[in-house]
């Protein structure tokens, strides 16, 4: 097999990534596509223009694309983070707060990008690396070397290929091949150039070992072994396992689904069609024709020579009219019926679902509703928090942390219970006879949410109150 071979479900459905992500481009990607996404109809064709194209053009330009796609995108992103994440860590990984990536991304924007590659695609890849510098005595000089453990998001039609081993009962990443982009600065051009990065978790002196392999490209377009590396965590020790994860919309395995944003664009690409027709037929019917029911063959030879005027200063050698086709209500409605479709769609990913969670997921938030958007989001925050891990152990003496030490949550609770004076009546009666802390109902009244303290915490502070240690 040749090293740009690629898995069979990535063949499977990279024309699906595709268009989604030429669906979020929005409408100046999907008119540079031309007929890909707006066939052109054989009627266009004429005498002075035999392949219609200069009719398409218009046609084209007329068409009208909403863009609805990219913009629902756009809101769930801010629905999910209008909340910060709880993202708790060691002062030796502060770093993350603003370059989390290597590119200057914030661990904040690298979940986002988590969650924008997820609703296009389906799923997307979280890879830990450490950057190669020049030999060091220990990790503490690499860090004044500016070599830190970086997290990437990989959007999926770059994760080409991929393979799994079972140990034991547990099953292993064994193989994932990145297709890789380069770009460089040549003066005032940019060369860019692609390469592979292949991570292989490999049976060396009877233990597994991960090991990075980087192919490029020669003067004659042939792929060649660049380069070959072993990583190693704080302690010098290889590892035994590959820090790359999928992530997806439903689970974080490596099984690809329907992506949530895919229905809502197939119908927002058919409203696009449909909008074509309409402009062109509105077109049509707002351009009276001039007609000449008895004309002669004497008076259509004058026509001909000198053509036909409307108004005072023109005139006709005999009786005309005009005739204009009737408006077709039928297509217009169904864009109706599409526009509404696609408002109900982009509703349905923060409502209730059915997908089921984690059992350490169901146990962290069994009191939230999952909708398909908080699904995506309790995945994320899994995937980061293992990503989290991976870096502790490039980093840290001592990555074996709890969870209040080293963990990544975006919140999920977006279908909050709106304010309610009926609710703040009782808080407040309940504050005022001691069975809850004044500052609950003041939260409330401030928000239209509960404090996120623990029970534990609120009984506390209600004994502090009434043993008259705390103004409560």
């Amino acid at each position: 097999m040749s090293i740009t071979s690629k898995h069979a479900d990535y063949e499977k459905h990279i024309k699906t990534w595709e268009k989604l992500d030429d669906v979020c481009g929005g409408q100046e990607v999907i008119k540079a596509k031309g007929e890909t996404y707006l066939p052109k109809p054989t009627l266009f064709a004429s005498k002075s223009d035999p392949d219609g194209k200069e009719r398409y053009k218009e046609y084209l330009l007329r068409a009208i694309f909403p863009g609805v796609t990219s913009r629902t995108l756009a809101s769930h992103i801010g629905l999910a983070f209008g909340k910060t994440p709880v993202f708790n860590r060691p002062d030796d990984l502060e770093y993350l707060d603003r370059n989390a990536d290597g590119a200057g991304r914030s661990i904040y924007q690298v979940s986002q990008r988590a969650m924008r590659l997820i609703s296009r695609n389906y799923r997307c890849g979280v890879y830990v690396d450490y950057p190669s510098v020049n030999p060091s005595r220990n990790r503490a000089e690499d860090k004044t070397k500016g070599a830190y453990p970086m997290i990437h998001i990989i959007k999926a039609a770059a994760v080409e290929d991929w393979d799994h081993i079972v140990v034991g009962n547990q099953k292993k990443l064994s193989y994932v091949k990145i297709h890789e982009t380069i770009k460089e600065r040549e003066g005032f051009s940019l060369a860019a150039s692609e390469q592979y990065r292949l991570l292989w978790l490999r049976f060396i002196e009877s233990r597994f070992v991960y090991v990075v392999e980087v192919y490029k490209k020669n003067e004659k377009g042939e792929w060649y072994l660049d380069q070959t590396s072993t990583p190693t965590d704080y302690h010098g020790d290889t590892w035994d396992y590959i820090p790359f994860t999928f992530c997806g919309a439903v689970d974080n395995s490596d099984e690809v689904g329907t992506a949530p944003l895919y229905e809502l664009a197939e119908i927002e690409l058919s409203y696009y069609r449909s909008s074509a027709d309409v402009e062109e037929s509105a077109f049509i019917v707002g351009q009276p024709t001039l007609c000449f029911p008895n004309i002669t063959q004497e008076q259509y030879a004058m026509v001909k020579e000198s053509g036909a005027g409307v108004g005072s200063r023109t005139g006709i050698p005999t009786d005309g009219k005009f005739i204009q086709a009737e408006k077709n209500g039928l297509a217009y409605e169904r864009m109706q019926d599409k526009w509404d479709q696609m408002k109900e769609l982009g509703a349905r990913l923060i409502e209730v679902g059915s997908a089921n969670k984690t059992a350490e997921q169901a146990g962290n938030e069994n009191s939230i509703q999952h909708s398909v958007l908080s699904l995506v989001a309790a995945n994320i925050s899994e995937a980061m928090t293992i990503a989290l891990r991976w870096c502790a152990k490039f980093a840290l003496p001592n990555h074996d942390l709890k969870v209040d030490e080293l963990s990544y949550t975006i919140a999920q609770d977006f279908n909050k219970p709106k304010y309610d004076t009926i609710r703040s009546k009782l808080i407040y009666e309940a504050c005022l006879a001691g069975e809850l802390p004044m500052y609950v109902w003041y939260h409330y009244e401030q928000t239209g949410t509960f404090p996120e303290d623990k029970w534990e915490d609120i009984v506390k502070k209600i004994e502090q109150r009434n043993d008259g240690t705390m103004d409560a």
